[in-house]
């Protein structure tokens, strides 16, 4: 059963016992006040009642039989019998009128007091009574009063009674097309949402659902959905840039090594030549570790859940980054200088330094054979900064903007920068960049500010 269907059902279930329950509890509140108002008359006539019969105190019926039919005239719908002690009617305001059962008399208490009940009779009908034994009577008298119960429904002919049946029957159904287009308009987002689902399942990842404002719950899940979808097409436009970056970049490797391989085999080299041929092909195969190494190291910082960031003390931690990045720069003759103070941030040191160190490798290999890295720290609109100098050829305004995309380069693997850019913002942290070209490249990290206190 579909969840339209269930919903309708529900609606119509749920319709339909609210209905009843509101229709039982009419039919009691009305039955209630039905019994109240005849044990208010029924009272009013027995006092009445009793007044005449204990009037002589001895029951001369011959004499009160006129007064006594005069009273069930007027009372109107009201019947009167009296009994004796030995339960024998003496008197019958209507001896066609249904009897109760004897019982109801000989449970009743012999004292004045009125006793009342309700009997069904044949033909379905109902009579509530008063019973009041009279001592001072003759020896003991029994009065009973009695009074047909009205329902609302009595005295309807068949064809009313069936036609409310056929009229209950099309309230229910009726009842059963609301709900089914109740159902069908609470879910109509459900349905766009599943159509687009679908379409974008197919690989169209531009689709959108519709929004719908003022939706509450539903618009706002819309809205959810809606933002998810443009985080995985934003993430898959990049994820295919990224892709085709890195093919190029081992595409070229390959290219030049399958290229001198074959011209290689194609004819007699020397041993020179072979040496030769090798050792581009040794360059080429270190360039394509160093694209492998840093997809590597993207994986494993998208899947990185390391601890939180952590106080540290940046000229410290500088000093410790200063050495390895004099590693980086000793085969070119270049020179790492610091100029560094204290200050705290709250840092991931290991993401932090390969960042840095990356920054550091592309400079390397951007300035000049003797060239000059300067690793600074300081302060700057309430943040902690790190900043990273070169006196490079530098880059070209309209490039700056495309320095740490993936794939991206001048020289190297064209995913370092972007690399470093990933992880510094993996802990809260930013890059900038500033370039003045023939004059070198800045590189300014901004990180959040630790209290000293807090270390």
């Amino acid at each position: 059963m579909t969840l339209r269907r269930r919903l309708a059902l529900l609606y119509v279930t749920s319709t339909a016992v609210l209905f009843l329950v509101a229709a039982l509890a009419a039919g009691i509140s009305y039955r209630r006040g039905l019994i109240s108002q005849a044990d208010k008359r029924l009272m009013s006539a027995a006092d009445e009642v009793s007044e005449l019969l204990e009037g002589g105190g001895r029951l001369r019926l011959d004499l009160l039989r006129p007064r006594l039919d005069a009273f069930s005239e007027e009372a109107g719908g009201l019947y009167l019998d009296i009994y004796d002690a030995a339960r024998n009617t003496l008197y019958s305001s209507d001896p066609g009128l249904p009897r109760p059962p004897q019982t109801a008399l000989q449970a009743a208490v012999p004292r004045k007091r009125v006793q009342f009940r309700t009997y069904s009779v044949p033909g379905g009908a109902e009579l509530r009574t008063a019973a009041l034994f009279l001592p001072a009577v003759s020896g003991g008298t029994w009065l009973e009063l009695s009074l047909p119960l009205q329902s609302p429904l009595n005295g309807l002919p068949g064809f009313t009674v069936f036609n409310i049946a056929l009229f209950s029957l099309a309230l229910l159904a009726l009842m059963g097309w609301a709900g089914w287009g109740i159902a069908g308009r609470a879910l109509a987002p459900i349905e766009r949402i599943a159509a687009v689902a679908e379409t974008v399942s197919g690989g169209a990842l531009s689709e959108r659902i519709p929004s719908l404002p003022g939706e509450g719950e539903l618009g706002r899940l819309i809205d959810v959905l809606n933002g998810m979808l443009a985080s995985i097409e934003a993430y898959s436009v990049k994820m295919r840039q990224f892709a085709s970056n890195v093919s190029h970049q081992l595409r070229t490797p390959i290219t030049i090594m399958r290229g001198e391989t074959e011209v290689l085999l194609l004819g007699k080299p020397g041993e020179g030549e072979m040496k030769k041929v090798l050792e581009s092909n040794l360059a080429e195969l270190e360039t394509m570790t160093v694209v492998i190494e840093d997809i590597l190291s993207y994986s494993r910082m998208e899947g990185d859940k390391t601890a939180p960031p952590r106080p540290e003390d940046l000229s410290i931690f500088m000093s410790r980054v200063a050495k390895k990045a004099a590693v980086l720069a000793g085969p070119r003759s270049q020179k790492i200088e610091t100029d560094t103070r204290k200050v705290y941030a709250l840092i991931q040191p290991g993401k932090l330094e390969q960042a840095l160190l990356n920054i550091i490798d592309n400079a390397v290999k951007n300035i000049q054979e003797g060239g000059t890295i300067i690793l600074r720290t300081g302060e700057a609109g309430g943040k902690a900064v790190i900043t990273v100098e070169d006196n490079g050829p530098g880059v070209r305004s309209e490039d700056l903007p495309r320095l740490f995309e993936r794939g991206y380069s001048s020289s190297g693997s064209g995913l370092g920068l972007g690399l470093a850019r990933a992880l510094v913002e993996s802990f809260s942290g930013k890059i900038e960049v500033s370039s003045v070209p023939g004059r070198g490249l800045t590189v300014r990290i901004l990180l959040p500010p630790a209290p000293a206190a807090k270390l």
